[in-house]
């Protein structure tokens, strides 16, 4: 099977060291959430909870400070197998519909509703979101294929992404990243990237949950947090990486807290579990990324970027959103800096014309 977007896996530019972090229990979870299976943190330590196939169709609303603790039920929708809960700007809600342990599902969906604290009493409505995936054509597929199953997923600028739990045998350590629209109806998700985090054991390794904050990716497994910087300014295995580890267990879901380096994680009952942690990650520097051309060198950081030469010689500067549209032209001699050009948070696409010669690169912004 084609490694979409993913070519060289030990990526010059690739951190993926672990390191150092705290965890600590914060509470252990209502009975009615041992098969807890997806989280999102609305704020103020107020999280909403689902649990996995075979439940009833319900939200758990859990309020952290009060430990306040109610249920709201989705009125016209079904627990296939709900796996994770997404939010966008709008805090509208998205339930992924989406497990398929045994990869032969045909009516995976992901439901939407309104801002849940905006309905009164116990009882909310969804729209649909049905869909495929495009490279799907066998139900199951063989065992060296097992990579459609899903219990992760993110909203990121009126899109949703799904990563995939990778079950094939002999276990090839692959995560798919699918992108669909937020909107409703009948959709094909399409295969966007992928990234190899490791081939060791499945029940260790594959991907469980997924949240984002910014430009700053999480995913999930059951020993550790991957957390990735620069989200879509580049392919994901060429992305600044750290990962975390925080003990063994059936992790489930994850949602950033109050702070980018604070993470709410939650794990099932099996033996041990039904907890809610809070990890607190170390904190981030604005890390610095230096690269040598011919004759220049690009300095970037999130929150400018400059481009330095060595020859006195007058040379051309374009700026461009992902979408294509241009931005920025100019030229400049010796030296350029993008501070004050660009203010909004997002991924650039930046092209130099030097000495006759085109080179291009990415940026990110997110300070």
């Amino acid at each position: 099977m084609r490694r979409y977007g993913v070519y060289i896996f030990l990526s010059l530019i690739l951190s993926n060291v672990a390191v150092s972090q705290t965890t600590r229990t914060v509470v252990k979870l209502s009975d009615d959430l041992q098969e807890n299976s997806g989280m999102v943190h609305y704020g103020s330590g107020l999280l909403y909870f689902i649990n996995d196939g075979g439940n009833t169709p319900q939200l758990h609303r859990y309020d952290t400070f009060s430990k306040q603790y109610n249920k709201v039920t989705v009125t016209n929708a079904s627990n296939v197998d709900w796996e994770d809960l997404a939010q966008d700007d709008n805090l509208n809600l998205y339930i992924g519909d989406f497990g398929n342990n045994g990869n032969a599902r045909t009516n995976l969906k992901i439901y939407k509703t309104v801002d849940p604290e905006t309905v009164s009493g116990n009882e909310i409505t969804a729209d649909t979101i049905s869909f495929t995936y495009e490279n799907q054509t066998e139900f199951p597929p063989n065992a060296s294929h097992l990579n459609f199953d899903c219990e992760s997923m993110i909203w990121y600028e009126d899109s949703l992404y799904l990563f995939s739990k990778n079950r094939t045998s002999p276990y090839d350590g692959w995560c798919y990243m699918y992108v669909l629209s937020d909107k409703k109806g009948t959709q094909v998700a399409q295969l966007r990237d992928s990234i190899l985090l490791t081939a060791g054991t499945k029940e260790f390794d594959w991907i469980t949950a997924a949240d984002v904050r910014g430009d700053t990716l999480v995913l999930l497994s059951s020993n550790k947090v991957h957390v990735f910087n620069g989200f879509l300014s580049d392919d994901l295995s060429a992305l600044s990486r750290k990962d975390y580890s925080i003990g063994f267990s059936q992790k489930e879901a994850v949602s950033f807290g109050e702070s980018s380096n604070e993470l709410f994680v939650s794990d099932e009952f099996q033996i041990i579990g039904n907890n809610l942690y809070l990890v607190t990650l170390e904190d981030k520097t604005n890390s610095i990324l230096q690269q040598q051309f011919d004759g220049f060198e690009v300095m970037r950081t999130s929150h400018y970027f400059k481009v330095s030469q060595d020859k006195n010689i007058q040379s051309s500067i374009y700026i461009y959103s992902l979408l294509g549209a241009e931005l920025y032209a100019g030229s400049f001699t010796n030296e350029f800096s993008s501070n004050g050009i660009i203010s909004n948070h997002g991924a650039y696409m930046v092209q130099l014309v030097v000495g006759g010669k085109t080179y291009g690169f990415k940026w990110y912004k997110s300070d």
